[in-house]
């Protein structure tokens, strides 16, 4: 990995080649009507499957856990073309702005929901400077079933056993158990209320790690939380599907006995949220880029094409769980140094050099010159690390590989 000191320069837009083979848009069809059907699609999709769910038994479509088949085929380009047609659509927009919320270290953004049948459809974005997912780092009932794709990075899921507090109960297992209104909209100056109930044990009984690619059932019924480790985990991104409520109401449980109420986090303005949705797209198609990047290599090697010592490296590095942050970030901000002073690209190879022109300029540059500055802030302040420094992780990150590695 790549974690040294590294220019920052300003992106212009490359020229693309005159074809790719990573889109996925129909030249003939206008973006902006490929944006709109694809919104539909996914709606209808997630529609017809949800169907089948049964809250009695949480199982849904084709008999899968939970709701997570309502969500399995959605893609990272289906993303960035739903995020791009809530921003041309006035309506959409306001409604993604009012149920969204922003804080300093994650996002919220409400993508989609059928209110007839009471699911939701949302991306939650956890940068590298947060220690926790939001409240999600406390032990906590859901008042829904939730399926979970994790699109990059990842966390450690806890799950607990709930019981009485008593004499024997240890310190760090002690909590005090609160009851929560349900999430206010963001046109809502309201706070989430919170009653105290009691001391409770929450005790830990499995720690289990969920990274990029995985598909997540949660049961109403099993109090988790969260870990993001992102020091070695990244930025982790996930797309966050619920069922319809089973109650108005949830279950948390925190360290204090003094919380009356959880604060709602407002978006103020459209040009804010504009710009939070255009990081996100941007988010979304350097994560794309990444992908596409490693398959055009990955099949350069398999034909016994030579690669450059750069490219070797980054096949060897898309491995791991935060190369975005350390290998592929810098290395674009290098790419775009040598552009602008007619430098020849000694990492990448002509071809490879093509394909990173086309997938460059379907980006915003502004947005990703932001990306890439921040991005060089978390690396200059020692937020990545390629050290992992819990045990478990380390433990289930290596069998992780050790399973791919084997995988014929």
């Amino acid at each position: 990995m790549n974690i040294s000191s590294i220019y920052t320069p300003q992106f212009t837009r490359p020229v693309p080649v005159e074809s790719s083979a990573t889109s996925t848009v129909n030249e003939r069809e206008p973006k902006t009507q490929h944006n709109e059907k694809t919104y539909q699609n996914v709606f209808t999709m997630i529609s017809e499957r949800y169907q089948h769910f049964r809250p009695d038994t949480e199982l849904g479509f084709q008999q899968r856990p939970g709701v997570t088949a309502d969500i399995e085929s959605i893609s990272k380009q289906n993303l960035i073309s739903i995020l791009e047609h809530i921003k041309t659509n006035d309506n959409l927009l306001e409604s993604c702005k009012n149920n969204s919320a922003k804080a300093p270290f994650f996002n919220k953004f409400y993508l989609m929901s059928n209110p007839d049948q009471g699911w939701n459809l949302r991306l939650h974005s956890f940068n590298v400077r947060g220690s926790g997912l939001g409240e999600e780092d406390s032990p906590h009932y859901h008042r829904w079933t939730l399926a979970s794709k994790v699109l990059a990075g990842g966390y450690l899921n806890i799950n607990y056993q709930e019981g009485p507090k008593t004499e024997s109960t240890p310190q760090k297992d002690t909590y005090s158990k609160y009851e929560l209104s349900s999430s206010k909209s963001q046109i809502s100056n309201e706070a989430r209320n919170a009653k105290y109930i009691s001391e409770a044990e929450m005790k830990p009984t499995e720690k289990t790690l969920y990274a990029q690619g995985d598909l997540n059932h949660f049961p109403i019924a099993k109090p988790h939380s969260v870990e993001t480790h992102a020091t070695t985990m990244g930025t982790t991104l996930t797309l966050a599907h619920t069922s319809k409520a089973a109650s108005n109401t949830s279950i948390t449980f925190k360290k204090t006995t003094n919380i009356e109420a959880l604060p709602e986090i407002k978006i103020e303005s459209n040009e804010a949220f504009m710009a939070m949705l255009q990081e996100q797209i941007t988010h979304l198609q350097v994560l794309d880029m990444s992908d596409n990047l490693n398959k055009f290599l990955l099949s350069k090697f398999e034909q016994g094409a030579t690669l450059s010592t750069g490219e070797e490296k980054h096949l060897a590095d898309y491995k791991e769980p935060n190369y975005v942050e350390t290998s592929l970030l810098p290395a674009l901000a290098i790419y775009q140094m040598e552009s602008l002073n007619g430098i020849e690209h000694n990492e990448f190879s002509e071809d490879t050099a093509r394909l990173i022109d086309t997938e460059l300029s379907e980006i915003e540059c502004n947005s990703l010159n932001t990306l890439i500055a921040t991005n060089q802030h978390d690396l200059f302040d020692k937020q990545l690390s390629v050290i992992i420094d819990d045990i478990e992780l380390a433990r289930q990150l290596s069998e992780r590989t050790n399973q791919a590695t084997s995988t014929p």
